[in-house]
């Protein structure tokens, strides 16, 4: 299905296969960086050292808590969020599959969700759906995430259920009003 997106200045907005995995992980590293050089300080957090030997390792490392956390930056609403129940301007989605490795390897990760709306509308042959302009940052605690899950909706995305690249099949839609807002 053919569709657009455009910024808050009404400039379409262009984003590169997101099903091209490897582009997508080196912008995901460049987005750590820049919230730990933004919001390190202000939370007590750090690049995980970790991840020096591991590339797989959780994100950063809270120096307070002495837990590892996970940083899930999203900049452009989950449009079809609606569908779920939630609105599209608190939608937000965690991967399935994260889900499951952290239940396994990671219990006591936190997990940071890292809000800015850089799109805020879309629009297709059949809709236009348009959120405000947004900024923050939510936390949640591991064990209140799997609260939330037991009871959240599952997206799968058609286009990678074939998928040998190693993305994420399906997603849980979460409502940010479920979290902590840290700022």
């Amino acid at each position: 299905m053919h569709y657009k997106l455009f910024d808050a200045n009404n400039n379409e907005v262009t984003q590169h296969d997101l099903q091209d995995k490897g582009p997508w992980c080196l912008h995901g590293v460049s987005k750590e960086n820049s919230f730990i050089s933004q919001y390190g300080n202000k939370f007590n957090l750090v690049i995980n050292p970790e991840k020096a030997n591991n590339i797989y390792a959780p994100d950063i490392f809270n120096t307070t808590t002495k837990l590892v956390g996970d940083l899930k930056t999203q900049n452009t609403p989950f449009f079809t969020a609606t569908k779920y129940g939630i609105d599209i301007q608190y939608a937000v989605t965690f991967n399935v599959k994260d889900y499951e490795r952290y239940l396994k390897s990671y219990p006591q990760i936190e997990i940071y969700f890292w809000v800015s709306w850089e799109v805020i509308s879309f629009e297709n042959d059949y809709a236009k759906k348009r959120v405000n302009p947004m900024t923050g940052v939510w936390f949640i605690k591991f064990e209140n995430l799997k609260k939330l899950i037991e009871k959240a909706p599952v997206h799968s995305y058609m286009q990678r259920q074939n998928d040998q690249k190693g993305n994420a099949r399906e997603s849980y839609v979460l409502n940010l009003n479920d979290m902590t807002r840290k700022i």
